[in-house]
């Protein structure tokens, strides 16, 4: 053995090369095989659970939580150990500072391809704002969503985060429409929903009830609708907080009924097990649904639609790729704003009846990519599809896995995490 090659290893180097790159330690101990495990496994891993939807229950949870925590804790350990107890190491060829560089810099790369927006999979952190699909997800989550390029493939019943389309929510807020940004795909607005229908299908409304090619869909447990309380004098804090609600789920009406001046009004969102509850209080005289409809205008725009509502919508067929229609006024007033905004075709112009693409008319239209049909589960309180319209493929971000952090907005200092709500797995 060359005794100008013997070079014990420094375990806190070598411990501390794999803190930044878990195998990288092992690469300066001279472990070639095992540094490629280490560095690889995250990748591999990341790939396999986007294309298997491996997250989505408990086991999937606990063993990403797990590889993610306990991956760079072992290879830290597993190379100070090795370093410390190897007192005749011989260098090797690669074992040189360029080298070290080399690999850091490369992960490194790894890593924000693997995180930007065209990456092949990632894992993304959101924050839900508003209450609109509260039930499932309310103010103040923290959730963990992911995405994968090979296995993009939405089914009825996710909830996704999508960009949302259309010039008008992603400039909310700006009542000068000179000053509204056309912005890029990736630069859109992040909302979140459930999906209800995808490219294809048939989807109506009957009397707030979802219908999907005729058959209408297992309402969720945790589906809220907007009701009218009516309680024996106002309600205290005490007690909202006791029933769970806070000021995104409920509106102070007053003493609204003249003939009933000790009764109070609430307008409230409310899911059918929190009814039945409310409903056996002794200070409650009422719960009913609210019959009427508070609403902006509603996709997709149409003479045809003009008596479609919230709670009393369509048929109406979604574009799937491959999907053919003909053209004439009544097809171009459902689906010629979403040819002319998201199929990304040249020079696109509707008048009279008429859809020209590159200046040619066109008479009979394929659509490119596939539309899905989003709905939150507050459904009386859901800015949604309904309201702005399909969501192309190509806005898809990711699917919600699991909620890390919960924070109330409205709560003390003591109560501030919701607790509860720790890792829950979004359903």
């Amino acid at each position: 053995m060359d005794a100008h090659k013997l070079k014990p290893r420094n375990p806190w180097f070598s411990g501390l090369f794999s803190l930044f790159v878990p195998g990288l330690g092992q690469f300066y101990n001279g472990q070639l095989n095992k540094a490629i495990l280490f560095m690889a496994a995250p990748f591999v891993f990341s790939i396999l659970y986007g294309v298997s939807d491996f997250l989505i229950n408990k086991v999937g949870l606990f063993v990403y939580l797990s590889f993610f925590l306990l991956l760079p804790f072992y290879a830290v350990i597993d190379s100070f150990v090795i370093a410390r107890n190897n007192k005749t190491f011989e260098l090797k060829s690669y074992n040189k500072v360029v080298f070290y560089i080399l690999i850091g810099i490369v992960s490194f790369g790894l890593r924000i391809t693997f995180l930007r927006p065209n990456s092949i999979a990632r894992v993304e952190h959101f924050v839900i704002p508003t209450p609109a699909m509260e039930g499932t997800l309310i103010v103040g989550d923290r959730l963990v969503a992911g995405y994968h390029r090979l296995n993009t493939e939405v089914k009825p019943n996710d909830v996704v985060i999508f960009k949302v389309p259309r010039i008008e929510e992603n400039n909310y807020g700006v009542f000068d429409r000179s000053k509204w940004v056309e912005r890029s795909v990736d630069q859109k607005i992040n909302y979140i929903k459930r999906c209800v229908a995808v490219g294809g299908d048939v989807l109506e409304i009957k009397n707030k009830e979802v219908f999907v090619n005729s058959k209408e869909i297992k309402k969720s447990e945790t589906q809220q609708f907007k009701y009218i309380v009516v309680s024996k004098g106002e309600i205290s804090p005490k007690n909202l907080k006791q029933m769970g609600l806070d000021l995104d789920d409920f509106q102070l009406l007053g003493r609204v009924d003249k003939a009933n001046e000790e009764n109070t009004h609430y307008f409230m969102y409310l899911t059918d097990d929190f009814v039945s509850k409310l409903k056996s209080l002794p200070y409650i005289v009422s719960v009913n649904i609210d019959p009427n409809n508070y609403e902006t205008e509603r996709f997709p725009f149409s003479k045809y639609t003009s008596s479609w509502t919230g709670a009393n919508y369509g048929p109406l067929t979604l574009p799937k790729e491959g999907m053919k229609i003909q053209i004439n006024d009544s097809t171009l007033s459902m689906y010629g704003y979403t040819i002319q905004a998201y199929e990304n075709q040249k020079n696109v112009k509707i008048d009279s009846a008429q859809l020209m693409i590159d200046g040619k008319v066109v008479t009979e239209y394929t659509f490119n990519q596939n539309y899905y049909f989003m709905m939150g589960d507050n459904r009386d309180n859901s800015l949604d599809s309904r309201y702005w319209g399909f969501v192309p493929e190509d806005h898809i971000v990711g699917k919600g896995f699991f909620i890390w952090l919960s924070l109330d907005k409205y709560g003390s200092f003591f109560d501030k995490v919701r607790w509860k709500r720790f890792f829950k797995l979004i359903r």
